[in-house]
């Protein structure tokens, strides 16, 4: 691991899109992930709630460990794993309220595995719309389909990511979805082992998104 200094105001603004207004027209700004920002990823994850938490990443993580850094920052290349933060601007510095990353499968170069998180009190604000909006356009090169986890009690993803594609979801068990997003106009493509009487309840997001459900199971790779 190599040390760098914590980015300026000056550098988030030059890394950072122009301005969205958020549904309760705060300015937000997105930009990058930097090398830099390893100690405030730490204490951003350090206030969310316990839900939050787990959520995040299907279990109980109390604190972002130095080795779970190292992948959550060190592995960042802007070329295979992409991560992007919101900030909006509290007097006259930027502050951290959601990161999102979108990190391709290295057995399946053309599907990629996304996660983003908000913090609590910035929930309800379109934030996370937003960021995985932002998070498949600017996706690895060549990206084609979005496959990731969800937990089945936190739904809310869910039409998040039916807003992007295609969708369909799967029972992994345990209280996990496994969740398949077809981009741009591409066709799902995984075939679900079990009949349709062991499907789970589910609904498209968007008008013109459809979306199909059954078991399966897939690995993680944003954890």
């Amino acid at each position: 691991m190599t040390a760098h200094p914590a980015p300026t105001f000056a550098e988030r603004l030059s890394n950072a899109s122009e301005a969205d207004a958020l549904r309760d027209r705060t300015l937000a700004w997105i930009g990058p992930l930097l090398p830099g920002d390893r100690e405030m990823l730490a204490e951003g994850y350090l206030e969310l709630s316990e839900e939050s938490k787990r959520r995040r990443f299907l279990t109980a993580i109390p604190e972002l460990t130095p080795p779970l850094l190292d992948r959550l920052v060190d592995q960042v290349d802007g070329i295979d794993h992409v991560a992007l933060v919101v900030f909006v601007e509290v007097g006259a510095a930027l502050h951290p309220v959601a990161i999102g990353r979108i990190v391709r499968y290295s057995e399946m170069p053309d599907t990629a595995d996304i996660a983003f998180t908000v913090k609590d009190a910035w929930h309800g604000k379109g934030i996370a719309t937003l960021l995985a909006r932002r998070l498949c356009e600017n996706a690895p090169e060549g990206i084609t389909h979005v496959l990731t986890e969800v937990a089945a009690e936190n739904p809310a993803p869910l039409a998040i990511l039916g807003k992007l594609g295609v969708m369909q979801v799967h029972s992994a068990g345990d209280g996990v979805l496994d969740v398949e997003v077809a981009l741009s106009g591409e066709h799902l493509r995984l075939t679900p082992p079990h009949k349709v009487s062991d499907s789970i309840p589910c609904s498209p997001s968007t008008p013109g998104k459809s979306c199909t459900c059954a078991t399966s199971s897939v690995r993680n790779c944003c954890a």
